[in-house]
């Protein structure tokens, strides 16, 4: 009975709308079928961004829809370019995509592409140091870390510093700034650009931390500061560092009962010019290695 049904569907159509009317009735309009998207890559383009491209597979007018598909990180973007810039993901981590074509007559979508993965770069060092020796009682200082150039090895515009803890006690700091030197003053004040990293930072005795990642523009080749105020917190002044290093390499930068981590003009200053100074030291505290992306 099918069988003798079919001529009675398929004539009138033919009638109507001529042989090329039956294919779109039927679904079988060739221009309807091949315009899933082609060529799908996705590349790295930063630690925390991934380039997606793609071909049309045809040339009628098309929007675009993109599926990150990565489980627990599943995201849809719609666009009318043949390319996206996925931004905001964590760095060293693999993300999958597929991209369907929508017709802008119709709105008829495509099949899905097939899938491209690609990874988000990850971060390199710009400094690193070997900490050999603890300290104890530095609770309540001030601690200006300056970096040379010479120790400045990338520039990069995110910042992850990585602390090392005395192996001896524990250690809290209540704040973590980085900035460039100033032009002017002491050669422990920061530059405008100061940014803080953290605050409460709590390292076990032998642990190693890695502090949240910040926006910050490193110029290696310009002098580095990162500041620290140790907590006064009794027990919780202990850390570790390297002595001696060359001056040419990097200077430590301490006064007791201070804390001006997150201030630009440390003491003396010009609103306090007769104050005494920080006291210096040939030596790297706390920052076992500064990572960029």
């Amino acid at each position: 009975m099918l069988v003798l049904l079919v001529p009675l569907v398929v004539i009138p159509v033919v009638l109507l709308f001529g042989y090329a009317g039956c294919n779109q009735v039927f679904g079988l309009d060739p221009t309807t079928l091949n315009f899933t998207p082609i060529n799908v890559e996705a590349e790295g383009e930063s630690i925390e961004s991934i380039r997606i491209s793609w071909a049309k597979a045809s040339s009628e007018p098309v929007t675009f829809k993109l599926f990150r598909i990565t489980p627990g990180s599943e995201a849809e973007f719609t666009t009318d370019a043949t390319e996206y810039l996925d931004t905001g993901l964590t760095p060293n981590t693999e993300y999958t995509y597929e991209v369907l074509a929508i017709r802008t007559d119709d709105f008829r979508e495509s099949d899905r592409s097939e899938s491209a993965t690609g990874r988000t770069l990850d971060f390199m060092p710009a400094f690193s140091a070997t900490l050999t020796t603890d300290q104890a009682g530095i609770g309540g200082f001030c601690l200006v870390q300056r970096i040379e150039p010479v120790r400045l090895v990338r520039s990069g515009s995110k910042v992850r510093l990585v602390l090392q803890g005395s192996t001896a006690g524990n250690l809290l700091i209540d704040r973590a700034t980085i900035s460039q030197v100033a032009t002017g003053g002491n050669v422990y004040d920061s530059a405008v650009d100061l940014v803080e990293i953290a605050t409460a930072v709590s390292i076990p005795a032998g642990q190693i931390v890695e502090l949240p990642v910040v926006t910050y523009t490193l110029d290696q080749t310009k002098p580095l500061l990162v500041a620290f105020d140790i907590s006064p917190t009794a027990g919780m002044g202990n850390v570790r560092f390297v002595n001696p290093v060359p001056a040419t390499d990097a200077s430590m930068h301490f006064r007791a009962a201070t804390a001006e981590a997150g201030i630009q003009d440390r003491l003396p200053s010009a609103a306090n010019p007769g104050a005494p100074p920080y006291n210096a030291s040939t030596s790297i505290y706390l920052v076992q290695r500064i990572d960029v992306g």
